[in-house]
């Protein structure tokens, strides 16, 4: 894995390369959203006329709708198309010469913009902190943010074995966009990613907790906001290795089949 860190270093440059369009997309990105779920959220409470709906109040309510969307930009990393484009057009031939595996070099490349906007996703929470609650993190909520933060890039490692499959699926057909998006659908409903789980009824909200998606996306937003306990996100790490497991052996074996059904240009 020596050739690990240019890799990252070589992503991280990519990701910079246009330093003004990032930060104005991070920045109006930061001032859309906190507005939009201002302004939404406001309106349910004022109809309501009460001040907490299951057990969440205005600000946190908030701050959940501005950490979800940066979370499931950590899950997904790279867009759509980061295997698949490869298999399509021939791609992967140059991988043949290079000392490194492509589904290494995939993995690594997709777990560098993970690990960005996991950063960003902290910083986004300092601000968001800030302007809500009018007041700096403490250390303990700093912590949390640390920890929350570790915990998603185990999330996002396994959000790629979705997503590589989903993206394999290239070997054999001739468009595989539609699973990528149908995937990131998925993960957004029933991960709590579009609305808070502690709105789904309580039978929905136990099924949810046998499947990933809930501790790929509302576990690690609540313990970041301090509505999650230690012991939930062990629960969480505990679903996530269990499904990472079987899901990481059907990657190499798919990718073992589908090498077999490749055939790229001057081979």
């Amino acid at each position: 894995m020596n050739w690990a860190p240019p890799v990252v270093a070589t992503e991280l440059r990519k990701i910079l390369a246009y330093r003004s369009d990032f930060w104005v997309n991070f920045v109006g990105q930061i001032l859309v959203q906190l507005l939009v779920a201002r302004a939404l959220w406001g309106a349910v409470f004022a109809a309501r006329g009460v001040d907490s709906l299951q057990g969440l109040d205005l600000p946190t309510l908030t701050l959940y709708h501005l950490l979800a969307p940066m979370v499931m930009k950590c899950l997904f990393g790279e867009n759509i198309g980061f295997l698949s484009t490869d298999i399509y057009q021939g791609g992967l031939n140059r991988y043949i010469v290079w000392p490194m595996p492509a589904l290494g070099y995939k993995f690594v490349t997709y777990m560098t913009y993970a690990a960005f906007y996991a950063l960003q996703t902290g910083l986004l929470y300092w601000v968001g902190r800030l302007i809500l609650k009018e007041t700096t993190p403490e250390l303990a909520e700093l912590l949390r943010l640390f920890v929350g933060l570790a915990y998603l890039l185990l999330a996002a490692a396994l959000c790629f074995c979705f997503m590589a499959l989903c993206e394999m699926a290239s070997f054999w057909a001739d468009n595989t966009w539609s699973l990528g998006v149908m995937l990131r659908f998925i993960v957004t409903f029933l991960g709590g990613g579009s609305l808070p789980l502690a709105f789904f009824p309580e039978a929905a909200q136990t099924v949810l907790g046998l499947l990933p998606f809930a501790a790929m996306v509302s576990v690690p937003v609540n313990f970041v906001l301090g509505r999650g306990s230690l012991t939930e996100l062990l629960q969480g790490l505990a679903v996530l290795a269990i499904w990472s497991i079987p899901l990481a052996l059907t990657v190499g074996y798919v990718w073992r089949r589908g090498n077999l059904r490749y055939t790229g240009v001057g081979m």
